[in-house]
């Protein structure tokens, strides 16, 4: 573990490469590469690729032509050759920007030709090696979905319980929940999906888990399927308070933060028949966030709310003003069609 998290600290700390390269040579092969590969000469593109490695001056500019040189090769029907190269570049140190790409292609190259477990051991190695990379959480999921489409349920969720203390001080932690929680609710077990996103709530919270509004969203769900509409509105509230109360480099407003409090609104409106406190959700939809793609479901929900109230003056003064504010959508077709048959001048 502890050399895992050195690889993926060494990896995940190196700062971006922001000089050119100095080789004419390596550039001119390269775009050489580049052209034969748009036109589908793959042979000809691996070819070029081969000799931009050969003439480059830094490993960034090698390993950058040595990758485009392996999906060269395999886009030419030559897995193996493919295989040989990433494997150079997975086993290069220290690991570069595109070991971990390296590793994660490598076994789906060997998932491909039915080698599923040398596939699986590549993806269990960028997983432990590099945890913080795009391809790890890309080898999680291949790996997880293997097992479920083998009907191997239970390994499955055996793997994801030992990687979890492995890869819990990464981000790739509430992937695993997150695997763990989908699993858990297919197969019928509620409590034990709960758990785990219970779980990854409190362990990756805003603004450092990526998962974290989700979960929360999808417990408030739960919440409201179970009859609890103050714990599931409550739920929510905590979250964009949280969120209001975080001024930290890294955070910024998400756009489930709209979707919790429209959901809010409809579970005052809906289930718990508030209609006031439904308008004031609706409204702080509307104006305060005001780039989110639901200002128009919230102004037009409100309008429909306040018709079904008996309030039509109300009602239809919301609704003609989505349609004055905005020039497309569903919601707005919803507007129109309700002023027509609704609305009298």
């Amino acid at each position: 573990m502890k050399r895992a998290l050195a690889l993926a600290l060494l990896l995940g700390g190196c700062p971006p490469t922001l000089s050119k390269p100095e080789s004419a040579a390596h550039l001119t092969a390269l775009a050489e590469g580049d052209r034969h590969a748009a036109h589908g000469r793959d042979a000809e593109a691996a070819d070029a690729y081969g000799r931009a490695a050969a003439e480059a001056d830094r490993r960034v500019d090698r390993d950058e032509a040595l990758y485009r040189r392996a999906r060269a090769e395999l886009d030419a029907g030559r897995p193996e050759e493919a295989l040989a190269i990433l494997q150079t570049l997975a086993d290069t140190q220290p690991p570069s920007r595109r070991t971990a790409r390296a590793i994660f292609d490598a076994g789906r190259i060997h998932f491909d030709l039915g080698r599923t477990d040398d596939a699986i051991a590549l993806f269990r190695r960028v997983i432990l090696e590099h945890p913080e990379s795009a391809p790890a959480n890309r080898a999680l999921v291949w790996w997880i979905r293997h097992l479920e489409d083998e009907e191997r349920v239970d390994e499955a969720l055996a793997v994801l319980d030992w990687l979890l203390p492995e890869v819990r001080r990464t981000k790739l932690g509430d992937d695993v929940l997150d695997q763990e929680a989908r699993i858990r609710l297919a197969q019928g077990d509620r409590a034990g999906g709960r758990a785990a996103l219970e779980q990854m709530v409190r362990d990756y919270p805003y603004p450092y888990g990526h998962r974290w509004d989700d979960a929360i969203l999808q417990l408030a769900e739960m919440d409201v399927e179970d009859g609890a509409y103050e714990r599931a509105i409550a739920r929510i509230r905590a979250m964009l308070e949280r969120s209001e109360g975080t001024a930290m480099v890294g955070s910024y407003t998400l756009p489930t933060f709209a979707e919790g409090l429209i959901r809010v609104a409809r579970i005052q409106r809906v289930h718990l028949r508030d209609f006031d406190a439904a308008e004031a959700s609706y409204a702080a939809v509307y104006d305060e966030y005001e780039t989110s793609l639901l200002r128009d479901d919230a102004l037009v929900e409100r309008g429909e709310m306040w018709l079904e109230q008996g309030d039509a003056d109300r009602g239809c003064a919301l609704l003609r003003d989505a349609v004055g504010e905005f020039e497309v959508g569903r919601a707005r077709r919803r507007a129109a069609e309700r002023i027509e048959r609704d609305c009298r001048e």
